[in-house]
């Protein structure tokens, strides 16, 4: 339904609004619960969620092929993008809620399936995650240490693992240095209370991660926090942390912390034949890996929080953990 010409900018905004929350009325409690992160639905019609720190279980909702295919055609539109058997897939911010919408319809699947992931709503502050039992109490101190002496922080994990969610508790202690910060991300997941900052959302391809970052050299920041780094623009983001601008935070998708800087050189090589190891080893002062854990009461658990020394002879990573490794914690009934 499209509002009539008319309509003042209120009404049509009303009036869209009302058409996105009919479209999506299966999805709303969900969409509005707090302690929900993900929703997710399955080509079988099933509606899978998660919760923060309950992992993810399927709910009692689904969803016929007809509902989905019709609610997906309406948040197309009013995302302003195409869903066709041209363009099967489609990416973009849900109105009204904030959450990426990641989502595809036949011919590239048998039935029309997404995955809805919202902003963080519960920010976890580090002693949370002492509290948890996925930081000890010296890591914890650690990392309050590494933020109040500026170092370039970062943070490594798969898919879910909680990396936005731990990055959020070092925001806070950010907030806490006074120091102005500019962040860059593709959806707005960052939550970060300092009193002086600008944040910028990337749009590609009218506004990409590379203008952003370069752009951020010309706002003044103290600190530069990006979202989650997934291309070339890595290079950017290094030079920026190491030109004055000391103390930055970033995601980025790995396996372990040493396979956080080799995906670093990975992506930096989309532009340059050879990465400068060098650089990264000098640039980013730590890393931290967090993953899922089914066996750790909090569903998660970090692999190792490891600071960088450097390149040996042969060009390997130097890393030294920060704390003396911790015994396994027990899981769920041990």
């Amino acid at each position: 339904m499209t509002p009539p010409d008319d309509c003042t900018p209120s009404e049509s905004r009303s009036r869209h609004e009302a058409v996105l929350r009919t479209a999506v009325a299966q999805l709303v409690k969900f969409l509005e619960d707090e302690a929900v992160v993900e929703i997710m639905l399955n080509a079988d019609g099933s509606i899978w969620i998660e919760r923060v720190g309950d992992g993810m279980s399927c709910s009692s909702v689904t969803m016929s092929p007809e509902s989905a295919m019709r609610m997906l055609r309406v948040v197309a539109t009013q995302m302003n993008v195409e869903l066709s058997e041209r363009q099967p897939s489609v990416a973009g911010k849900l109105p009204i809620w904030g959450a990426r919408v990641q989502a595809s319809i036949p011919p590239i699947v048998d039935a029309p399936v997404f995955a809805l992931r919202k902003p963080a709503k519960l920010i976890f502050d580090l002693q949370d995650y002492v509290e948890r039992q996925i930081l000890s109490a010296e890591e914890a101190d650690a990392l309050r240490r590494a933020v109040r002496d500026r170092e370039n922080i970062l943070i490594g994990g798969g898919t879910g693992s909680g990396k936005t969610t731990f990055a959020n508790a070092l925001l806070r202690e950010i907030a806490l240095t006074d120091a102005r910060v500019y962040l860059v991300e593709d959806n707005p997941e960052l939550q970060c209370t300092a009193r002086n900052k600008v944040q910028v959302l990337v749009q590609p391809p009218a506004y990409g991660w590379n203008r952003a970052i370069v752009d951020a050299m010309r706002f003044r920041p103290d600190r530069i926090v990006i979202g989650e780094i997934r291309d070339g623009a890595a290079l950017e983001m290094l030079k920026a942390w190491n030109t004055g601008h000391r103390g930055g935070l970033c995601t980025v998708h790995a396996n372990n912390t040493r396979a956080m800087l080799d995906r670093l050189c990975q992506l930096i090589e989309e532009i340059v034949p050879v990465a400068p190891r060098a650089l990264v080893a000098e640039t980013v002062n730590l890393c931290v890996h967090i993953r899922r854990d089914p066996a750790h009461p909090a569903g998660r658990s970090l692999t190792g929080i490891d600071r960088v020394r450097g390149l040996s002879s042969n060009g390997d990573w130097v890393l030294e953990p920060v704390t003396p490794p911790r015994a396994p914690s027990r899981g769920k009934g041990g």
